[in-house]
């Protein structure tokens, strides 16, 4: 009993890590959208600095867009280690990429109070998810894209109707197949190449991921 205890306490601090790990990587990958400009000051992970000196902010912005998709998938990987949903690491992940951009869009603004950032921060995030809902489906040009997201709204469906009949072993089916599917992600979002394209498929994502949350 005292091992069955420990285990889910290490199992619980081990997901936590994850998160957090991926919490990082979505705000170093964030950060790194904005270096593809020049910027007045940067703030560099003492790793990358090296980069930052050879290569200037633009070599900077694409060794962070590298950094942040591998903390991510590290803390991904973490995360299915100890039996984590896939969803909820996805739908942890985008909410963090939308705190991080809401924050990153408040910083230019200096005569802000703490307290008017927090809550102009907390106003954008709901915004954020509020567009990120009702946004259409982004034309990558990649077939297993489209596929990709064409079995999540299926899923979606699928999900909905099965609640909606109370039919549990339909319900289990679903969860299967959207965890299954779940772990195609980390792969798709790695072969689109401009950063703008990685943040569209992170944001649509997070849509999907919370219409699916939202079936209860």
């Amino acid at each position: 009993m005292r091992n069955e205890h420990t285990n889910k306490t290490v199992s619980t601090a081990e997901k936590v890590k994850a998160i957090a790990i991926a919490f990082i990587g979505s705000g170093i990958f964030s950060q790194a959208t904005f270096y593809f400009k020049e910027q007045a000051s940067y703030n560099i992970p003492r790793i990358l600095y090296p980069v930052f000196q050879l290569l200037g902010n633009k070599g900077l912005a694409i060794a962070m867009l590298i950094l942040g998709l591998v903390l991510i998938f590290w803390g991904y990987k973490k995360w299915k280690n100890y039996d984590g949903k896939v969803g909820i690491f996805g739908l942890a992940t985008v909410l963090s990429f939308v705190v991080f951009f809401s924050i990153l869009f408040l910083t230019g603004n200096k005569k802000a109070t703490s307290k008017t950032l927090i809550k102009t921060s907390e106003e954008k995030r709901q915004e954020g998810i509020e567009k990120m809902k009702a946004m259409d489906k982004p034309d990558f040009g990649n077939k297993e894209i489209d596929q990709y997201f064409a079995d999540f709204n299926a899923l979606i469906k699928e999900r909905k109707e099965a609640v909606d009949n109370k039919d549990q072993n339909k319900i289990d089916s679903a969860t299967v197949k959207y965890d299954t599917l779940s772990e195609k992600y980390p792969t798709l979002i790695q072969k689109l190449e401009k950063p703008e394209q990685k943040q569209q498929f992170a944001l649509y994502n997070g849509k999907l991921s919370i219409l699916w949350e939202e079936i209860k």
